[in-house]
């Protein structure tokens, strides 16, 4: 019988996954099962927090997302050090974590986190899933969105900037060093507004 873990692997074999790192456990052995009958290799680590740190060293080094899984619970917020290094390093990375049913557990709410809301301000996208026609699509703009670039915000950065009429003239602009002011330039024209001085040659 296909299940729908086998059917997370093959996505995963899809995207070119050779490697996850992580630990096994009681919400993720069918996983963990799918990954031993497939071509991926699972690299066992002694704690969730060394899972994601390979995981996300693995992205940097490779270029493309490393895969890491975890358990419920406790288990898997030990994955939000990795997950803050990976964000800070912009370093392509997946994370899979196991969850227990919510109206079959015996144990009730017993070890139960929204993960899905935890990790929101640690990730490009957070999803659950709850149907496993949704796995192929979801998987694949799993990797979409960490294979992106990093967004730059000028406007986080610079509040001031909105409030410019020129500066959508200029087509680009310099942050100096000494002060949270733009300097906007053109080729013809050079530089212009404020009057600090860059750290740099104009």
């Amino acid at each position: 019988m296909f299940k729908g873990s086998d059917l997370l692997i093959a996505a995963l074999e899809n995207e070119g996954v050779e490697r996850i790192f992580g630990i096994p456990g009681e919400e993720n052995l069918d996983i963990v099962e799918s990954i031993r009958k497939s071509s991926i290799q699972l690299i066992l680590t002694r704690h969730e927090q060394a899972a994601a740190f390979m995981a996300a060293t693995y992205g940097r080094l490779t270029g493309k997302p490393g895969v890491c899984i975890t358990t419920l619970g406790p288990g898997a917020l030990n994955l939000s050090t990795g997950a803050a290094y990976a964000l800070l390093g912009a370093m392509p990375m997946i994370m899979l974590t196991g969850q227990k049913g919510i109206l079959s557990s015996r144990q009730a709410r017993f070890q139960v986190v929204d993960i899905v809301a935890a990790m929101k301000p640690l990730t490009k996208l957070s999803r659950q899933i709850v149907s496993p026609l949704m796995i192929p699509t979801l998987v694949r703009d799993a990797f979409r969105v960490a294979g992106e670039e990093r967004p730059v915000r000028y406007t986080s950065k610079c509040p001031k900037i909105s409030r410019r009429r020129n500066a959508r003239k200029s087509p680009w602009f310099l942050l100096t060093r000494w002060s949270c002011r733009w300097r906007a330039r053109t080729p013809s024209t050079g530089p212009r507004g404020s009057s600090c001085k860059p750290n740099f040659p104009c």
